[in-house]
């Protein structure tokens, strides 16, 4: 099993929001991420919180209304 840490995790966060919200991000990381998900026999568990995925989900709420 994979289990991202803390670190990791918020350039996870970091990098899904950016995309989400059609921000720019770097190419590098994202590669690096990327490279945290290719173990093929890892199942993967980020220590992410519920204030984390609320917190998520509000910015891409707030995104979403001022582009519209």
């Amino acid at each position: 099993m994979l289990v991202l840490n803390e670190a990791q995790a918020l350039v996870v966060e970091s990098l899904l929001t950016k995309m989400l919200i059609n921000e720019t991000y770097s190419v590098s990381e994202l590669e690096e991420a990327i490279s945290w998900f290719q173990r093929e026999t890892d199942r993967i568990s980020c220590p992410f919180e519920q204030v984390w995925s609320k917190n998520l989900a509000q910015e891409i709420v707030r995104a979403l209304r001022s582009q519209g």
